[in-house]
């Protein structure tokens, strides 16, 4: 009886264990280790030209923006499939897997800290106010806190999110996640807003195409600096890693300049990370 008791707690274990088995095979192949078995990584992108812009003619993906990420991500052996994705669904997007990060990734939406993991960042964004080239109403971002000064935004993006943290008492004239940028520089031009904040690649963009329209404000200085990498899954550590030091090895060896010297060799509207190190004298 006393070694029938004895083998009851045994007993009990291993059926605890055959029990456990099946959950354990059931377990969810993380996204990491489904981008480790494919070798693909499908990186989320926004159209946002020049920097991501889909060719009418061939659908391919293409700019600035596009070849600097998928030269990082293809530092780790990876292949990159771009997936257009919106403002405002990027979160969602990395919780339900239709992508398995999201290329040039501010946070765009500083609420979006909480929601998701981000990268070293691969750059630095300045974001400038612009309003129209005649305008003389203000001389300040004071004068621009204002009901009576509207501003032009897409919702989801810096341009509705920064606006209403730095200039609460202005309004909002907000346009829909799927906009073309350049729409809102129109929205400020035709007098349907007072102003706009953009990154000044998509402004300058705009500026050269419709001279002597808009205008920067004021004209020296940012209103914002935004990093600009990638982000994943929350709690994808291991992929958020790994994305991390291919970010740092692109900026180490010199890929990253490369890249943007291409485009922006003043680095008038695009900032590189400041070395990790310094030389000796």
């Amino acid at each position: 009886m006393k070694t029938a008791f004895r083998l009851l707690p045994l007993a009990a274990l291993i059926f605890a264990f055959f029990l456990a088995a099946p959950a354990r095979a059931e377990e969810k192949e993380s996204v990491y280790e489904r981008v480790m078995r494919t070798g693909v990584l499908r990186c989320g992108f926004i159209p946002w030209p020049p920097g991501f812009e889909i060719d009418p003619n061939t659908n391919e993906v293409k700019g600035p923006t596009k070849d600097l990420f998928q030269s990082i991500i293809e530092l780790t052996g990876w292949k990159v499939e771009f997936v257009q994705t919106a403002l405002g669904n990027v979160p969602l997007d990395l919780k339900t897997e239709k992508i398995d990060a999201m290329c040039a990734d501010g946070p765009w939406t500083i609420t979006n800290i909480k929601l998701v993991d981000y990268t070293t960042p691969a750059v630095y964004s300045p974001v400038l106010v612009y309003i129209r080239a005649g305008e003389t109403r203000f001389s300040s971002y004071a004068d621009l806190n204002s009901e009576d000064v509207s501003f032009a935004g897409i919702d989801g993006d810096i341009s509705i999110d920064l606006a209403k943290l730095r200039f609460p008492k202005a309004k909002l004239q907000t346009l829909i996640n799927l906009t073309d940028p350049a729409l809102m520089m129109m929205e400020v031009a035709s007098g349907k807003a007072d102003a706009v904040i953009l990154d000044p690649v998509t402004a300058e963009n705009y500026m050269k195409n419709n001279p002597a329209k808009m205008r920067p404000f004021p004209v020296k200085e940012p209103l914002a600096t935004y990093p600009a990498g990638m982000s994943v899954k929350r709690g994808e550590s291991l992929l958020q890693q790994t994305l991390s030091r291919a970010t740092e090895m692109a900026i180490n060896i010199g890929l990253a300049d490369q890249k943007i010297d291409l485009y922006d060799p003043a680095r008038k509207t695009i900032y590189s990370p400041a070395k990790p190190y310094e030389l000796p004298e």
